[in-house]
C-alpha cells in the first residue's frame, strides 16, 4: 500500500516539461493512460528520448512503469515496474521485452533503470518537489538492489 501511495504522490507532483511521445507503449497498456517524464528528441515529433520514467495512470494513482532509456519514441532498455508482481528487465522492441537468458542484458536493463530513476530524482529536485525526488531516490536504490 505505501509503494502505492507513493506511485500517486509522485505521480501528482510532475515537474514542468515538454510533453513527449513513446511512440510504441510496452505491451498491455492501455493507449491514452501513460505520461513521459524525462527528455524529448529535438524536432517537431516530441519523441522520449534519453533516460526516464513512463507512467501507465489510472485516474491519478500509477498502475506500473518503465523506467529506462527510450530512443526515438521506442523503448530501448530498462524495467517495468509492477507493484506487487515485480520487474521485467532487458532490452524491449516495439514496446515488448525481448525474451533473453544473458545474465548481462538483465543487469544492464536495471542499471539502467537505477540511472533513469536517479534522473528523474534530480529532476524532481531542481524543479523543488523534495517529496518526489525522495520517491525517486529510493527506487533507484531498490532497483541497484536487484543487482545484487
Amino acid at each position: 500500500m505505501l509503494a502505492l501511495t507513493g506511485l500517486a504522490m509522485a505521480a501528482a507532483c510532475q515537474p514542468a516539461l515538454a510533453a513527449c511521445n513513446v511512440t510504441t507503449l510496452p505491451d498491455g497498456w492501455v493507449a491514452g493512460s501513460a505520461r513521459w517524464d524525462g527528455p524529448c528528441a529535438s524536432g517537431q515529433a516530441h519523441l522520449a528520448d534519453g533516460l526516464g520514467v513512463l507512467k501507465e495512470q489510472q485516474g491519478a494513482a500509477v498502475k506500473r512503469m518503465f523506467l529506462g532509456r527510450v530512443a526515438k519514441g521506442e523503448l530501448t532498455l530498462g524495467v517495468v515496474d509492477i507493484p506487487d508482481q515485480g520487474f521485467m528487465a532487458g532490452r524491449f522492441a516495439q514496446g515488448k521485452l525481448v525474451p533473453s537468458e544473458d545474465r548481462k542484458v538483465t543487469l544492464q536493463a536495471f542499471d539502467e533503470a537505477a540511472k533513469a530513476a536517479s534522473a528523474a530524482a534530480d529532476r524532481f529536485e531542481q524543479a523543488g518537489n523534495a517529496a518526489s525526488a525522495k520517491f525517486y531516490r529510493a527506487k533507484a536504490r531498490a532497483l541497484r538492489e536487484q543487482m545484487d
